[in-house]
Formats: structure tokens, C-alpha cells, sequence
């Protein structure tokens, strides 16, 4: 934390900062105005609520992708923080990945101030709806902070009160992940409670318009309620004992898909033009963003506003400003799309064998894959997700420009260390790319926080946990036929379609940050993390192709379980332990 002890003290100062947007609040000297007059002006009050924020994944997969089995990034040989993973060459002190430890408290701390001193607002004219909605979003916020320490690092203080200046935090304790789930569901439920008025700019609602983006809506409330039962009955948070069993889970996630059909959401499934994308999955991700009002786009519940730079930071060596390949595609990823029949490509209990994933073991049962052919035949999302060797840079075009990725090829691999135009792997970025003109510059999609797909996937990992195999079935099947896939047929083995729904996971929301945050609650990391692949492809003289896997450096000590949690900072753990006299670090930090 950017320091707990400090920042905590920082709760009950004189002053708060007001950013230069506010315009005419008549600040006080420097720009400061007194804690106690944001409670005297309209202007005041709204400017503090404007400072609640929730920080969702409006950046893509950026932080963890590459830390992952989805991804090599290009610059994984130089001194940066890719190489540093790789290599484990950093500890507590100087963990690349950060995780928002002190910004999550600061939010916090702002909606906990909020919380507990609104009563004190003394002016008239503030209407009840505007006054609840402000509530709302400090309490919504402040749930969805909790939730990101929770995954982040497990334990967490709660606290519902601003601490005073003379607070000497001897007795202050981390709640267990029980507590801190209890905490944000309670939450939500009050923000679910509230009316609703449908027609009020203020009114927490279902429904939103098109001027909404970033508006906070019941449906998210759902989503988080639901994440959070999923997160604390999975293996890495679940302990003996707690109310999070997948029973409690399966309950929860069932009432809020429940509750997101009844107001209207459902699967992506309008059908693009030839030109525009390959399939109603593929054009999900590059629909133009604003449709917030779900007009077309009923799968969004949450909405990033912002589109990917694609052509620049992922794209292909052949698109005019690109600068990097970023995240080039591992053939761990590649190797978990199906063929069309529906068959996995390898043995999902043991899917390799060897550490290094360099002898794949087959699924004896899968008749369409061929090694030598080996891109033909795949699940739809492959083709909308995945440039690779043959594959066409415009659906519009597909004759035109072909990416070839083979030694020599247009898109060939590189193994420069220098080099960042080049595939690491063989393979490309193609989601959210819009590939639709050669014309400089990006027209992308975008990735957003929260959709439909996830709430049914969740709902069928809870299902299936529980034993509800038939509920498991029809949530995973819906994700299944709107991609144009087989659906997976009743009498499978609890044990299997375990795997069945993890792998589509994997396949479904590919680069949309749940990869990552899914091995470490599963705890398979030592089963995932330490060793990914690339595919070599040499062109022989008769224009036949040969295909070779290769190992890249193994990520060092990636699958102990002390990656299962981000470390607490360094800094902050010494000062609790000489406060508290207690360690706070995560094991093995």
C-alpha cells in the first residue's frame, strides 16, 4: 500500500485538492477548499463525488496477457518487465505488476468519507434521486475496490469509518476473503435496493443512453455480485467451513443471469457483411463503440469507451503505423480452439507430454485435426482472433494481401532481441482489429468490462462445481452455438466438463484479462505458467509447409504458489509489523 499508515492518516486532513475541471467553486486560497465546506455548495459535493472512480480494464489485456500462457510479448528479451518475469529478477520491493494497492485504498478512503459525512450536506435544491445516486456510486466504487484487492491479494481491511489522526492501528486486522465477499455483496444488495426511475439522469438504472458511457447500471451491480460468489468458492480463496460453496455460488450467479435476461441483455448474434468480420463473435469486438443504450449491442453490460490501438501496439509488419506486434499469440492458445466438430485438438486432462509443451498429446477422439494442415478446420473464433500462417489480412479482400508468417514470409517470425515489428511466435493479434482498409492508422474495436458470455460462463463453472450438470450444459451451449460451435451433449462426466468449461473460457474470452486471474483461483499455475511455445514454420521448395514447435525461456518459478497473490509492498508490510506486530505478506513474499 502506498502506505496504509500514511495514507489512512490522510482520511481525516483539513483539506482536499479539487481538480481544475470543477470551474466556479470560488476556491479557497491555492486552490484548496476546507473538508468542511464540501458539504455548504452544490458545486462542492458533486466535485468530490466526480473524484469516486472505478478503475475497469479500459487498457485491453496489457497487464497480463504477457504474464500469462495467452502471450510472448515481442519485448521479452529486453530490459524491461517482461524480461524481469521471465526471468524473476525482482521481489516485493520492485514487483512489476504493481496491482493498484494504494490507489484501491485511496478510492476507499474517498467513498468511505463520502459515506459516513453526506448527511452533513446543508443546502437546498439537491434532489433525492441525485442525493441516492451519489450514495450509490460511493458504495458501488467502494465494492468494486474491495473486489480487486480481494483478487489481487486475498486479504484486506475493511474499514467503514475514517480513521483519526491520533489512530495508532495496533489492532488493525486483515478480513479474511469470507468477510470481504459478505462485505461487497451487502453493498451491491443496497445499491439494488434503491428505486429506480428509469426516466431521471440520476436514478441507478438498467436501462442507459447513449451520452451514458461510463454510468454505472444494475446490470454491473449483478456481474459483480456474481464474480465475487465465483472468486471466493473457487480453490485459491474457498476455506473450510465459509457460506462459498459452489451450492451459494451457482445460486447467486443463476439469480443474476436471471435478472440480466429479464431486463434484456442476451449473446451478441447480429450477423456482419462479408467485409466486415467473420462472425457474430468476431464482429462483437469490433462493433463501433457508443451503442450504450443497447439498441444492437445487448451484450454489453459494461461499456469501455475508448477504442484499441491495434494497428499500432499489436498489429502486423505489413500494416502502415504499426510499431509493435505487442502480444504475440502462444501455441498454447492456438492449441486450445476445437476443430468444427467440436473435438478438442489435444488431451485436455494431460494435454502435453512434456514440460516443455513440445510433444502435444492428441485427443484420440478428434478425426479433422492434421499437424500438417494444422490451421484448417477450427473453431470459428480462431479465424476472428488469431492471425496466422495463410490467413487473410481483410475479410474484404481475401485474396489480396495473405499474412504469412513462415521464415522469410511478409509477417515472418523474428528472434531479434531488438526486434518489435515481428512475431515472437508465430502468430499475431487479430481481435479486436477491424481489418477492414489498409489506410494508416487505427480503427479498432474495443474490449469492455462486462458482458454476457462471461455471466454465462461463470454460471456454468458454479453449475457444473455444484453438481447442476444439466444448468452447467445449457449456460456453456449458449456460448457454444452463438459461436458457431457443436454443443457439448448430456451424459458427460462431471470431472471432464470441468475441463470442457475451462478450456471454452480460455477460448472465449481470450485477451480479456480473466486469463491470468483464472489459473491462480484455480491453482493450476505450475500446470500453465512456466513454459510456453512458439511454431516455427519453414517453406520447403515444393511450397509445402513444415511446422515446428519451440520452446521459449522458461518463466522462472512461475508456478509456485507464491504467484497465487500479488506481494503487499515491502515498505508497507514493515511498517504493519511494527505496528500490529504481525506479518501481513502474502506467502512466500
Amino acid at each position: 500500500m502506498k502506505k496504509i499508515y500514511s495514507f489512512i492518516f490522510a482520511v481525516a486532513a483539513s483539506f482536499i485538492t479539487l481538480t481544475s475541471c470543477v470551474g466556479s467553486l470560488d476556491p479557497e486560497p491555492y486552490g484548496l477548499v476546507d473538508l468542511d465546506l464540501i458539504w455548504t455548495k452544490y458545486n462542492y459535493t458533486k466535485s468530490y463525488v466526480d473524484r469516486i472512480s472505478i478503475a475497469h480494464s479500459n487498457v485491453l489485456y496489457g497487464e497480463t496477457a504477457a504474464y500469462t500462457d495467452e502471450a510472448q510479448h515481442v519485448e521479452d528479451r529486453t530490459s524491461g518487465n517482461y524480461y524481469k518475469w521471465i526471468s524473476s529478477d525482482f521481489n516485493a520491493a520492485n514487483f512489476m505488476l504493481g496491482g493498484g494497492y494504494d490507489s484501491y485504498y485511496n478510492n476507499i478512503r474517498t467513498c468511505t468519507y463520502y459515506i459516513t459525512n453526506e448527511h452533513r450536506i446543508s443546502y437546498e435544491g439537491l434532489s433525492d434521486e441525485e442525493r441516492t445516486y451519489w450514495l450509490v456510486r460511493a458504495r458501488f466504487c467502494r465494492a468494486w475496490d474491495y473486489f480487486e484487492l480481494m483478487r489481487h491479494y486475498g486479504q484486506a481491511v475493511i474499514y467503514t469509518e475514517v480513521y483519526s489522526t491520533d489512530e495508532t492501528f495496533r489492532d488493525v486486522k486483515r478480513n479474511t476473503v469470507e468477510e470481504i465477499a459478505d462485505f461487497i455483496i451487502s453493498e451491491l444488495d443496497w445499491c439494488l435496493q434503491q428505486p429506480e426511475n428509469e426516466k431521471s439522469p440520476y436514478a441507478f438504472r438498467w436501462k442507459l443512453s447513449n451520452s451514458d458511457a461510463g454510468v454505472l447500471n444494475r446490470g454491473f451491480a449483478w456481474v459483480l455480485k456474481a464474480r465475487t460468489a465465483l472468486y471466493a468458492a473457487s480453490p485459491l480463496f474457498y476455506e473450510e467451513g465459509s457460506k462459498y460453496t459452489w451450492e451459494y455460488a451457482y445460486q447467486i450467479n443463476k439469480d443474476a443471469v436471471d435478472a440480466l435476461l429479464a431486463h434484456d441483455h442476451k449473446l451478441f448474434d447480429v450477423k456482419p457483411t462479408d467485409s466486415y468480420a467473420f462472425n457474430s463473435y468476431d464482429y462483437y469486438h469490433v462493433y463501433p463503440v457508443g451503442d450504450i443504450s443497447r439498441s444492437v449491442d445487448k451484450e454489453t453490460i459494461f461499456a469501455c469507451s475508448s477504442t484499441l490501438n491495434m494497428w499500432q501496439d499489436n498489429g502486423l509488419p505489413i500494416t502502415k503505423g504499426q510499431k509493435s506486434c505487442g502480444f504475440c499469440p502462444t501455441q498454447e492458445l492456438v492449441d486450445s480452439y476445437e476443430t468444427i466438430d467440436g473435438e478438442p485438438i489435444l488431451d485436455l486432462e494431460n494435454p502435453y507430454a512434456d514440460k516443455e509443451h513440445l510433444v502435444p498429446n492428441y485427443n484420440k477422439k478428434n478425426k479433422l485435426y492434421d499437424p500438417e494442415n494444422p490451421y484448417a478446420n477450427r473453431d470459428p473464433r480462431f479465424y476472428g482472433s488469431i492471425y496466422y500462417n495463410g490467413s487473410p489480412r481483410f475479410i474484404a479482400k481475401p485474396d489480396s494481401v495473405t499474412v504469412y508468417t513462415y521464415e522469410g514470409g511478409n509477417c515472418g517470425i523474428s528472434e531479434a532481441p531488438t526486434e518489435t515489428f515481428n512475431t515472437r511466435t508465430g502468430y499475431y493479434l487479430r481481435k479486436y482489429n477491424q481489418n477492414t482498409s489498409d489506410e494508416d492508422g487505427n480503427h479498432d474495436g474495443h474490449m469492455n468490462e462486462a458482458r454476457m458470455a462471461e455471466m454465462y460462463l461463470n454460471l456454468a463453472e458454479c453449475a457444473c462445481e455444484a453438481g447442476h450438470i444439466s444448468d452447467a450444459l445449457d449456460a456453456v451451449n449458449m456460448v457454444r452455438e452463438r459461436a458457431g460451435m457443436p454443443i457439448i451433449e448430456e451424459g458427460i462426466e462431471q470431472n471432464y466438463l470441468r475441463l470442457r468449461i475451462r478450456n471454452e473460457r480460455r477460448v472465449e474470452l481470450a485477451y480479456e484479462n480473466f486469463r491470468f486471474w483464472d489459473v491462480r483461483r484455480w491453482k493450476i499455475i505450475n500446470q500453465t505458467e512456466e513454459h510456453v511455445t512458439g511454431m516455427k514454420i519453414t517453406k520447403e521448395s515444393n511450397g509445402k509447409y513444415t511446422y515446428t514447435r519451440f520452446p521459449f525461456a522458461e518463466r522462472i518459478g512461475k508456478g509456485q504458489d507464491k504467484y497465487l497473490l500479488y506481494p503487499l509492498y515491502e515498505d508497507e508490510v514493515n511498517k504493519m509489523l511494527e505496528l500490529t506486530g504481525v506479518d501481513w505478506q502474502n506467502p512466500g513474499w
